[in-house]
């Protein structure tokens, strides 16, 4: 499942425009997880060595997988992401 809802171009206000893509894990790539992991560990490395460790070698997941990504790409790569996980509780 693939579904754009922004346009490519830059938008009046000179902001590249991010272009959104809802893909579940099943439809990734091994390119795709390479690229989510470079995002993750550019985006956790100023946070600490420690937080970018878990992406290394193409892994683009830090503790459970997540089953439904939304992944935003701008004219240089992954922009933005979200990822998805239900996890079933019992009450009672």
């Amino acid at each position: 499942m693939n579904i754009a809802v922004s346009p490519t171009a830059e938008g009046s206000s000179g902001r590249a425009q991010v272009q959104w893509s809802l893909r579940w894990e099943s439809e990734l790539q091994l390119a795709d997880h390479a690229e989510l992991a470079e995002f993750f560990r550019k985006s956790y490395g100023p946070t600490g060595a420690f937080n970018a460790q878990p992406f290394e070698r193409s892994r683009s997941w830090a503790g459970a997988r997540p089953e439904l990504r939304v992944i935003g790409y701008d004219a240089r790569g992954v922009a933005a992401h979200i990822g998805l996980l239900r996890r079933f509780i019992k009450v009672g």
